[in-house]
């Protein structure tokens, strides 16, 4: 009896896992077989080297098939895409010592020296405005206290000082008991239109003092002194008898002592109101 046994062989060599090469076969754990069909073995083989010749020519086929210009136009056109327009920048720190070109360093010594000369220059001219500021407020501070500081030191108004302000003289030195003309005001102003200044400014203060004891009653000692009769008067008399006595008082003290005559005004004035306080 004959056993036949059918045997299946797939029609695309590199599925099966042992591979068919004519009359051998390899095996994938290094064993080899020897085939006994000789016709499929030379069907493997030359389906085997249609498929290594016709693959890659269909590959090559299919790569030039693709135009260069399309496939620029699609890559920027995916590269446009907002996706892909994103920018950063960066800074780094560039070491310029040793490395750095002569022109580099003469550059950075050129700016150095120009921003330090700004400011030494930005200095100077603020220490000279405060200066200025200082010497403007010195000379003002001497133009408003200057005047007061040279004033004493004046000797002429020293002396006349001293002259005036001298001990008065006593009532009993001065002829209080002389006869008084009847108008005295009008003799004193005849007396003083002539030039005789003193004897106008005596004949005032003597007719004055005679009308104070005959018609006010006021008790005045013959050695009383012009200002202790200055200052009955303020306390006894009104005020407004007070204020022109004290005006002839100074008037009648600056002409005795300091040999200042008062003012043509000042002699009228005086002249003037007295018959209005002593009449």
């Amino acid at each position: 009896m004959t056993n036949k046994k059918s045997v299946n062989y797939p029609l695309i060599p590199l599925i099966n896992p042992r591979l068919h090469l004519g009359l051998f076969t390899f095996n994938p754990f290094g064993v080899v077989h020897f085939n006994n069909y000789p016709f499929i073995a030379l069907i493997r083989c030359i389906l085997i080297s249609l498929t290594f010749i016709l693959v890659p020519a269909a590959l090559a086929e299919s790569t030039e098939s693709v135009d260069p210009k399309k496939a620029k136009d699609y890559i920027n056109d995916i590269l446009s895409q907002p996706a892909f327009k994103t920018s950063r920048q960066e800074s780094h720190w560039r070491y310029i010592g040793d490395d750095a070109s002569e022109s580099e360093k003469q550059e950075e010594v050129e700016e150095t020296f120009s921003s330090s000369s700004y400011l030494i220059t930005f200095i100077a001219q603020l220490f000279e405005l405060l200066l200025w500021i200082l010497l403007g407020v010195g000379l003002l501070f001497l133009i408003i206290y200057g005047i007061r500081w040279f004033k004493p030191l004046q000797p002429q108004q020293t002396t006349q000082l001293q002259e005036y302000t001298a001990t008065p003289h006593r009532l009993d030195q001065i002829e209080t008991k002389a006869v008084l003309p009847k108008d005295i005001a009008q003799q004193a102003s005849i007396l003083w239109q002539s030039g005789e200044a003193s004897a106008a400014l005596s004949l005032l203060y003597r007719g004055a003092l005679s009308v104070l004891t005959t018609r006010d009653g006021l008790m005045i000692d013959d050695s009383a002194t012009e200002n202790e009769c200055l200052r009955l008067v303020k306390s006894k008399q009104p005020i407004e008898l007070s204020t022109y006595f004290s005006g002839l008082t100074r008037a009648w003290q600056k002409l005795a002592y300091a040999q200042r005559i008062p003012s043509e005004a000042e002699a009228q004035q005086l002249c003037n109101e007295w018959p209005h306080y002593f009449q």
